[in-house]
Formats: structure tokens, sequence, C-alpha cells
């Protein structure tokens, strides 16, 4: 079953296609536009969210779109998660729920995010950690040694989710690889900001445009960030530096160069260069879903993955850097 809009539609049907995966119910956040998504999918209309979660039974629930969902009624939404889990019900978001960090403090929201059952509740897809070039890319840095600097650059088009969706995205990456920073700088430029200076609001949806970040880390390691949900292809970027020389990553596979330059160790994923990268690994990570079969990750640690990208948007707007600990406990506050 999915929520979505109708901008999602085209996108999610190939995705679906390719993964052997059928749509047996479709709605839509905006209930006058639930019949044209259903319709799209060739499937009944659903137009009640809480309902679904709360009593259907597909294998898999993808909320493309969750619209209000886990932002306004925040203890019953949180309690049709927790019922679809009961009932072995996987849920997947492209969006961040929750998507404003404010708004779950003293909430069950807390407690969930402090046991770390609330991953269990509901995957983001797709994550680009959660794929075999990262896989790839971790083996090497066991023999790589520390990162002391590391460049990223994570964009895909709105039909994949929000700018916020690929802040948690890289945050979650980022995170994995050097750790949370002590501090981060963030600026944000508006999907139409027509060179006025536009800030952020206080919440990972429905935010469009670009985000740049500087992210630095106690020891002085720093990370340098760049997000977008305003381009017409996926694309993943990371140069990473260090004791033992240079790695280099495209969505194609990595390069790994020792001091001298020589290049000691690479890799080639086999991929269909028609196929947006962010189409492959949704359907990848979505067939995982469904099968309850994939390779074993490390889960997300959502509260500081959240408190990382609320933290870039606070930063965006008080024109300085702020710290991720600081909403982290207030995520955290039961």
């Amino acid at each position: 079953m999915i929520w979505a809009i109708p901008e999602q539609v085209e996108m999610l049907a190939w995705a679906l296609s390719a993964g052997g995966i059928e749509v047996v119910g479709a709605g839509c956040p905006v209930s006058a536009q639930s019949g044209t998504v259903a319709q799209g999918f060739g499937c009944p209309v659903q137009d009640d969210l809480r309902h679904m979660l709360s009593s259907e039974s597909p294998d898999l629930m993808l909320l493309a779109a969750p619209g209000s969902f886990g932002q306004q009624d925040l203890e019953h939404d949180l309690a049709a998660l927790q019922r679809a889990h009961s009932r072995e019900v996987a849920v997947a978001t492209l969006e961040p729920i929750p998507g404003e960090a404010t708004v779950i403090s003293g909430t069950s929201w807390t407690e969930a995010l402090h046991t770390g059952a609330f991953g269990e509740f509901v995957r983001v897809v797709p994550m680009v950690r959660r794929g075999r070039l990262i896989d790839e890319l971790m083996a090497t840095l066991e023999t790589f040694g520390p990162i002391r600097s590391l460049n990223v650059s994570l964009v895909a088009p709105a039909v994949y989710g929000s700018l916020g969706a690929r802040v948690f995205e890289v945050m979650d990456l980022v995170r994995t690889l050097v750790g949370v920073p002590e501090m981060i700088d963030a600026s944000y430029q508006g999907a139409f900001s027509a060179g006025l200076h536009q800030l952020p609001g206080q919440s990972l949806r429905e935010l469009h445009g670009v985000l740049a970040a500087h992210l630095r880390m106690a020891d002085g390691r720093g990370v340098l960030m760049q997000v977008s949900d305003q381009v017409g292809r996926s694309g993943l970027m990371i140069d990473a530096l260090g004791d033992e020389g240079q790695i280099r990553l495209r969505d194609e596979g990595y390069t790994r160069f020792d001091l001298d330059g020589n290049e000691i160790d690479s890799f080639i994923i086999e991929r269909d260069e028609a196929v947006d990268p962010s189409s492959m690994r949704l359907t990848e990570q979505l067939i995982q879903l469904c099968s309850g079969v994939g390779p074993v990750r490390s889960p997300v640690d959502h509260a500081s993955v959240l408190a990382m990208g609320h933290t870039a948007l606070l930063s965006a707007r008080t024109g300085q850097g702020e710290t991720p600990e600081t909403i982290r406990r207030l995520l955290m506050e039961v």
C-alpha cells in the first residue's frame, strides 16, 4: 500500500514493478487527489492513512509523501506505527518521521527514540548507506585509517523526497563515516529564492532547495557537505583524505590512492546507466523490507541523525554554528 502524491506515481510505479511488488491500495495526503494516485497504480483507493497503518495487513506500507503524519497528532500517529509493527507490517517512508524536533519533546516519541525501538517502526528509504557501494567503502576503510577530511555531495530529484530527506540521508552517512560533529555551520537557499535570502523553517518536511554545511568534529576533523532536491538526476560524490591516502567515490564505484598517488584499490558496481541511482536503491531496499532478507547493517541512530539535520536548519536560520547536542537533548526529553 502506498501514500503518495501524483508527481511521484511514475517513479514509484517503475521502482515497485522492478522489484516485483504489487500495489493493493493507494491514497494521497491531499484527499481530492487520492483517486488520481490510485488510478496511476491501478489499485483501490485508500483515504485514511492512520486506518491503513492500524488495520490493513500488506507486506509493506510506503509513505512516499506522509503529509502531516508524524507532525500534528503525534500520539495517535505513533500508536498507528506501533500497531502496524505488531502485525509485522513493514513501514517505509521517503521523508523523515518525525519531521520536526521541537514538537516531540515530552511525548511517547522520545521514549521510542531513546530505546531505539523507533527504527523498527518505520524505515527511511532510499538510504545511500544501505547499499553495496557503501558496504565496499566501509571494507576498504578498515585499512585506510581514520578519515581526516571528508567532502560529500548528495543530490536527487524531489520525487524521491524533499531536501530534508536528503539532509537526513547524508547525515546518516556522515555519522557512520566520521561520527557526530561538535559543531555545524550551514547555509540554505530555497528552491525559488530569486536572489532573496530565505530561511528554512523548523521542519525537515516540505523543504526544497540547496543546503551546504561545514561540520567540525571535536578532534578538529572536518566535513564539507552539499545536498539538494533541485536536480534532474541523483548523484553521490565522496572524497576522503586520511593518513593512508585518498578515496574518490562516485555512483559507479570508488578508487583508492596511496600517498604517492598510486591506485591501490577500486570497486565498480554493476548498474544500468539509464536508471536513476535513487530508483535502484529504492527498489533494492523495498525488496529487502518485503522479504525480510538482506545484508545485516547497523540501524539508523534516529536521535543523532535527526539532531544533526535539525542543527543544520537551526544554523541556517541563525547564521552561526550550532551544536547537535543541544537538539539531541531536546529530542530525548521525556
